[in-house]
């Protein structure tokens, strides 16, 4: 399997992108993203932060 074909389903929590949910490719999912000038990083764990969303459970992304 590509491991560029391998998403996550991320939730956003504080700063611009607050509330959003998305699915983001593996890499950015583990090493981060930038929206609007933020840069937005997960807490890897173990285990990992994780949210219950409407579609389904989300890892957390908080901005740095």
């Amino acid at each position: 399997m590509d491991p560029n074909s391998i998403t996550v389903l991320v939730t956003f929590v504080g700063g611009p992108a607050d509330g959003r949910t998305e699915l983001l490719p593996l890499a950015e999912a583990t090493g981060g993203v930038t929206i609007d000038g933020v840069t937005y990083r997960g807490n890897p764990g173990p285990p990992p932060e994780v949210k219950d969303t409407p579609e389904g459970l989300a890892q957390v992304m908080r901005p740095l």
